[in-house]
């Protein structure tokens, strides 16, 4: 069969050569978009992943209940430059499903407003009231499902810890922040959240519910629906100004439409690898520019982290869970506008010896520490995301630009210094034994704190843009409001390369309902 409906041989899924919708990359968005296109038996879709399949017992429990570190095998591996001269990790999940197989489990909706900023950007199809029902068809919200904001009867299950259920550092440290005038929310998925709740995860008591299990475990009896794992997509096939197929190790698979949710970096690589870019930067690397496209790989937008180390008494050690049970988007924060732009968390049982921590063993003599973590979810500064070459192989270039901006740092070390207002609060310190690193001297010094940022500071890995959503006249856009990449027929971009503006959340479950909504504009 050349096109039409897959079709499947004493119960396996045959090959074809064309379907009618290739989609790369099987994560947030993608295996929720091929979940949704592939509901008509009379779409085929092919759904490309690079990373694993893993399915049933295959699933290693790191992936079902821990938390995955790089070494447990399942990201790429990949590196960015932070700010000039320093490089950090910038973990995205190689498997199918994606970051959500890696992840904490955060399912946290960005604020109404920052769809209002979409919309304004001549975005229509993406405004609140737009996004909402497609945030509500996602979920089944355990805790606040009856609330005309919410879903209760989605494939994702939200749920929430209740105060009882605190740890006792996480419960000091909800004290701690209360203590300084922010407010308390119950449902920090509520449209205007601000303050400090709960953090709502998408999880089955320990079990993360990724997207594979949520989306694609009930989707794979289909017979139009294949999911193929380890391919690993070189680039996009074009020919007449339009997208035919794409090429997974020198095969060449045919699409009725190509739709990219490989995620910031690897779906705008993906575009310069094709020949689809600035053809200036795409001449300079040795590949023939197809479409002139500027706007690919510009506007890159990540929220940068920064952590004090707290050494915790040791009656108050839990463990590797919970990790996390408290999330913050703070206003109010002093010199700042109130824009809420800042996140604010406790993470607990963090190894010294391995993973994010490892090497910590040597400098604060514990073997577990707990990290007050604040971030910038609404810098300025943009990075960029670049190729070496035609190569899939090399690695995407990606370069985040922290605190390039005119004010970006100085936002941040008030914030930190918040941060550490907030730490030292009575509430908190009795459930700490000490601090690392990190002292009043230090937090008094402009420029020795900002050394301090500029040598810490890493990724929250929640990384936007590179391919970003615009209006007919915005010469920087890459996609049109309905994913359309301009210049280019029957290809798409549904990920979070494409969201326009600073994401004011962790990026996971924005991502789903980019693929939820997407099905939406597709099927009309």
């Amino acid at each position: 069969m050349l096109c039409g409906v897959a079709c499947r041989v004493f119960g396996y899924p045959v090959p074809m050569l064309r379907y009618d919708y290739v989609i790369v990359g099987a994560g947030a968005a993608g295996a929720v978009l091929a979940a949704r296109l592939s509901e008509d038996p009379g779409r085929s879709v092919l759904l490309l992943e690079a990373g694993p399949d893993l399915t049933g017992a295959a699933v290693p429990e790191v992936l079902r209940t821990g938390s995955v570190d790089a070494e447990d095998g399942f990201d790429w591996d990949l590196r960015a430059t932070v700010v000039a001269g320093r490089e950090a990790p910038l973990r995205r999940g190689r498997v199918v499903g994606g970051s959500t197989q890696i992840n904490d489990r955060g399912a946290m909706r960005a604020p109404a407003a920052d769809f209002a900023a979409w919309a304004a950007r001549g975005l229509p199809e993406w405004d609140w009231s737009a996004v909402l029902p497609a945030f509500r068809r996602l979920e089944s919200d355990q805790q606040f499902g009856d609330r005309d904001y919410h879903g209760a009867d989605g494939p994702v299950p939200i749920t929430r810890w209740s105060r009882g259920e605190l740890t006792p550092a996480m419960d000091g440290f909800l004290e701690a922040v209360l203590a300084l005038g922010h407010e308390y929310q119950e449902d920090m998925n509520a449209p205007d959240a601000v303050g400090i709740g709960m953090y709502p995860q998408n999880r089955r008591d320990r079990l993360r519910m990724s997207t594979t299990l949520t989306h694609l475990d009930p989707a794979r009896s289909r017979a139009n629906l294949v999911v193929r794992g380890d391919a690993e997509v070189e680039r996009v096939v074009l020919a007449d100004g339009r997208a035919v197929g794409v090429q997974v190790a020198g095969e060449t698979i045919g699409a009725g439409e190509v739709i990219l949710c490989a995620g910031s970096p690897y779906s705008p690589a993906l575009l310069l690898r094709s020949g689809i870019g600035p053809a200036d930067e795409l001449q300079a690397a040795g590949i023939t520019p197809l479409v002139d496209l500027p706007g690919v790989g510009a506007d890159v937008i990540d929220q940068p982290g920064a952590i004090i180390l707290v050494v915790p008494e040791p009656e108050t050690i839990t463990g590797d869970w919970p990790r996390t049970q408290l999330i913050a988007r703070l206003a109010g924060i002093p010199g700042h506008e109130p824009d809420q732009g800042f996140y604010l968390s406790l993470f607990t049982g963090m190894s010294t010896s391995r993973g994010a921590g490892a090497g910590l063993d040597k400098l604060v003599g514990a073997d577990q520490v707990n990290t007050v973590m604040i971030g910038d979810m609404a810098m300025a500064s943009r990075g960029r995301v670049g190729v070496r070459g035609a190569d899939p192989a090399a690695p995407p270039v990606v370069d985040l630009n922290f605190y390039s901006a005119e004010g970006d740092l100085a936002r941040m070390r008030e914030a930190y210094r918040h941060a550490w207002e907030i730490a030292n609060q009575a509430a908190f310190t009795k459930t700490v034994a000490r601090f690392a690193l990190v002292d009043d001297r230090l937090m008094a010094d402009d420029e020795q704190l900002d050394q301090v940022l500029r040598a810490t500071t890493y990724s929250r890995l929640n990384l936007v843009g590179g391919a970003r959503m615009g209006a007919a006249d915005d010469p920087g856009a890459v996609v049109d409001g309905r994913c359309r990449v301009r210049g280019v027929a029957n290809l798409r971009v549904v990920d979070a390369s494409i969201v326009p503006v600073p994401l004011r959340a962790p990026a996971a479950l924005t991502s789903m309902m980019l693929g939820e909504r997407a099905a939406e504009l597709i099927v009309g």
